[in-house]
This record gives C-alpha cells, structure tokens and sequence, in this order.
C-alpha cells in the first residue's frame, strides 16, 4: 500500500496520537488560576468530609461554608486516578504541592476534552452517515481556538461540557432504538443515569438536560404519532428508577448534602442567582451579571462562534426540507436546535446571572457546531469540505500565536468592531506563570515586595517566597522599592507615581495590527 492511501486510510489518527499528547503537554505550561485554587479548596473540604464520615477523622471542612458548599466535587473524584500516574511529571520542580496537583489536573481537563471530540464525531456520524464528515468535523471542533484554550485549564466548564456531549450521545442512540424498535434498553437507561449524575456533581446547572431529554422524547414520540402520556405510562418504571439513580449517585458524589440530600433546591436556586457582582465587557459596554441585557448571549455567540459556523446556520432556509423530513436524523437535528432555543431563552427570561462571556453556557457550543457543520453537509459537500479546510489552516495559525491565551479567541468579525475596550479578554489570569518566571529569572531580593490582584496564582510558581502585598494595599504608602503585576481585569488598573513598565505580554489575535495586552509588571523605586 502506498504513502497516500495509507495517510487517506488513517489520516484521521494521524491527527489524533500528535494531538493527544501535544495538548496534554501544553496543558501543564499555562498558569494557575484564581477559580482552579478556589474549587481546589472545595474539593478538599468534601474529601476531609468524607474520610470524617467514613473514617472517624477531624479534618477541617471550614471551607464548605456558604455558598461553597453548592460547588461540584465530580470533577475531582473523576481526576484522581489521572492524578496518581501523573503527578510525578512535576517531582523535578520548585512547584507546591497544590500547583502539582493542579497541573496534574490540568491533563485531566485535556484527556476529557478529548473524550468529548470523540462523542462529537461519533454524534455526527449518526446524524450525517459519512465519516470523512464526521473525521474534519471533529478535527474543526478540536482545534477551534476557543474551546481549545479552555482544554487547558477549565476544570469546571470542558468537564461539564464533556458530559453533557456524551448524555446527548446516549439520548440520540436512546432515541434511535426506540424510534425503530420501540423499545428503551436497560444498559442505556443505566449509562444515561450514570453520565446524568456525574454531570449533575460538577454543576447543579447540569439539570438544565432535563429540558433536552423531554425534547427529545416530545418531538421522537410526536413524531411515531404516540402519545407522550403513553410513552410515559409505558415506561414509567425505568424513568422512575433512572430519576432515583441519578439522585442517589448525585448525592453520593456530594459529601456536603449528605446531612440534608434536599440541598439540591437550594443548590439550584442559588447558583441561578449567584451572587456575582462583577461585570463583562461586552461591545464596550460593561454588562453586570446581575442585570444583564436579553443581547447578551447573543451577542457573544456571535462573536465566539467561528464565522463558518455561523454561515452553516444561515443556510437554515435553503435545507430545511432536507431536514424536516421526519426521518430519525432530522428529528434529532430538530431536537438539537429546539434544546438551544429552549434553554438560550430560559436563561435570558429567568435573567440568570452570566459572566465572562459564554463560559457558563460553553456546553451549547458543541450542539451548535453540530447543527451548523451538518446544515453545511446537507447544503454541499464541496462548501462543507472548503470552508472547514479553510477554517483549520485559520485556526492552526491562531492556536500557534495566541498560546496560552487561545480562549480569549473572537471571530473575525473584530475587525470590524476591534477588540481592546470591546471585549472582555483574559478574564482567567493563566498568565501567572509567565510573570512567575519572570520574577524568578530576575532573581530578585526577598525584601522587594510584589504587589497584584492574583497573589495565590502567582506563588504557585514562586523559586523564592517572595514578599507579597494585598492588592488593595497598592496605593499605601509601601517601602520601595516594589512591584506592581496587573493581569485580568486589573490590567487597566492605575498605579503609584514613579513607576515604569518593565514588562508586558502582548498578542495579535487574527492578524490584526492591534496589540493586546493581557499583563503589566512595573517596578516602584
């Protein structure tokens, strides 16, 4: 067999085995973050509670207080084995102890990302029955910028994502069965129950895939021309047992509800009203997510979503026939689309507070890309496969360049509207690190202080322990002289007199002229 069919035969895994190790590699040189340290502490709050419930200890479970104790622990759980046979990675390093366990757990996220891009091809290849489709689908939905980024460190939003794509696979395969056979197997009632829970324990907003389930089974079951009651009469047993399943599992997974399982309802109505008083810059304005405008997802949708996508959906009109034809794959297409719809606009009506863009509600990104390459498929194979090339030759390029910063990626519809004061940027402070060496390849003297906005993100990387100075300190009068690191949010922030900028990190995103600037270090003398 020659070079090209044996690359034609296996191209795909050509792409998978680099991509697999290179992106777990490249998961550990990001920083850590505010959020990570933070649910950090959670996890291990619920981990002394349950060696005191199971083992008589007295570990300290302060941390659990408040609304802390709403926060998943799923995630954690699912990571310690990828823990056990990684952590050694980081032995060699000046590293805490914490900063090695996140960066262990930073190949987690990577790994269940990529568990994620194999559900999305195997989604694909049952609604579009064509796997070189589903093969550059999923090599479009690997390497968009975005949700790349995010494999790198997100322990809450890829690992929910992750599962989410999966309970959709098994509701599809659920929904095929029965629309041939009218029947529900036993082994996907208890996978699905198994997947719901595990979803349900790395966010409470996980019972949002309820409202798919029922679509699913609304327009399947309407279109069979059976009634929605008898289905539910008919298998009321195993609907019943997978609800109880899935409380069980859930609240096994919770250490915090074990004294009052019915923690559930107060979970869910607080995280709908999380108390969040921060704001995102969205279009230059600055949106509080308490008070968010009904434009606010849609408006970052539009700018996160790649522009072949949107273009994918456009052509809506033009094969809607092709897709409302009543066949099982346009059903499930149909399903799809109306689960966004359905819960894009619960949010907006129920005004949930939202922030940092679409991070909350990332999990729509991959039933879009869905819909919209398969709306592609449907229009012509010649503009799915050139428009798709096009996009990875795109997306290869900014990966390259915006690295660690890839999530902070928009469309290139930023031309137009330019980026700097219009869009929030790193609103997740993975540059730590790279002010964390820059600090200790300056080797500077234990008695010069540093003072910024994410102190805890930067002694994960200290050599030295340096002295560290609350930033709400920053404009007392401070012996000089000192440091100033503004990142995040705090990049604008003002600073004392005489001080110069020593550093900054810079990035062009989608080769424009316009320089972003994601982190500030001056230096006070």
């Amino acid at each position: 067999m020659n070079f090209y069919l044996l690359f034609k035969k296996h191209y795909f895994y050509i792409f998978l085995i680099p991509f697999f190790f290179i992106g777990a590699t490249l998961s550990t040189k990001v920083g850590i973050t505010h959020d990570e340290l933070y649910d950090l502490n959670v996890w291990e709050a619920n981990k002394n509670l349950f060696l005191n419930n199971f083992f008589n200890t007295d570990l300290d479970t302060s941390f659990l207080s408040g609304g802390s104790k709403f926060y998943g622990s799923g995630f954690h759980i699912l990571s310690i084995p990828i823990e056990s046979l990684t952590i050694f990675l980081f032995s060699d390093t000046h590293y805490l102890e914490k900063t090695k366990i996140l960066l262990s757990k930073h190949i987690t996220v990577f790994i269940l990302f990529f568990i994620s891009g194999l559900f999305f091809k195997r989604i694909l290849k049952l609604i579009i029955e064509n796997e070189f489709f589903s093969n550059l689908g999923t090599v479009f939905y690997f390497l968009n910028p975005y949700l790349l980024g995010h494999s790198f460190f997100n322990v809450k939003d890829i690992p929910f994502l992750t599962f989410w794509i999966i309970c959709t696979y098994l509701i599809i395969k659920i929904s095929k069965v029965f629309f041939k056979e009218r029947e529900v197997k036993n082994k996907h009632v208890i996978l699905i129950s198994i997947f719901t829970a595990v979803l349900l324990s790395i966010r409470i907003s996980g019972i949002l895939i309820f409202i798919q389930y029922f679509l699913f089974f609304l327009l399947i079951t309407n279109s069979m021309k059976i009634n929605l009651i008898y289905f539910v009469k008919r298998f009321l047993f195993k609907i019943v047992l997978s609800l109880i399943s899935i409380y069980t599992l859930f609240i096994f997974l919770q250490p915090s509800y074990w004294k009052n399982p019915l923690l559930i309802l107060e979970a869910i109505d607080f995280m709908s009203d999380h108390l969040q008083t921060v704001c995102t810059i969205t279009l230059g304005e600055c949106m509080k997510a308490q008070n968010l405008p009904s434009t606010y997802l849609p408006i970052w949708f539009f700018f996160k979503m790649p522009i072949v996508i949107i273009v994918g959906l456009i052509l809506f009109p033009f094969v809607e026939k092709k897709i409302t034809n009543q066949s099982l794959n346009s059903l499930v297409l149909i399903s799809l689309i109306c689960s966004i719809f359905a819960i894009s606009l619960l949010l907006i009506l129920l005004n949930v507070n939202l922030y940092d863009e679409i991070r909350q509600v990332m999990f729509l990104l991959p039933l879009i890309f869905i819909i919209s390459l398969s709306m592609m498929f449907y229009f012509s194979k010649l503009l799915f496969n050139s428009l798709v090339l096009l996009s990875l030759s795109f997306f290869l390029l900014q990966n390259i360049t915006l690295f660690p910063y890839n999530y902070i990626w928009i469309n290139n519809f930023s031309h137009i509207t330019k980026v700097k004061d219009m869009f929030e940027l790193d609103y997740w402070g993975v540059s730590t690190k790279t002010i964390s060496n820059f600090f200790n390849q300056s080797d500077l003297d234990n008695n010069i202080c540093i003072i910024s906005n994410r102190n805890s993100g930067l002694k994960a990387f200290d050599r030295k322990e340096y002295c560290y100075i609350d930033f709400k300190d920053l404009h007392k009068k401070n012996k000089r002289p000192f440091y100033v690191a503004l990142i995040e949010r705090g990049v604008n922030k003002g600073v004392p007199n005489n001080c110069n900028l020593v550093f900054k990190e810079e990035k062009n995103m989608n080769f424009s002229n316009e320089k972003l600037i994601l982190a500030k270090i001056f230096k006070c003398s």
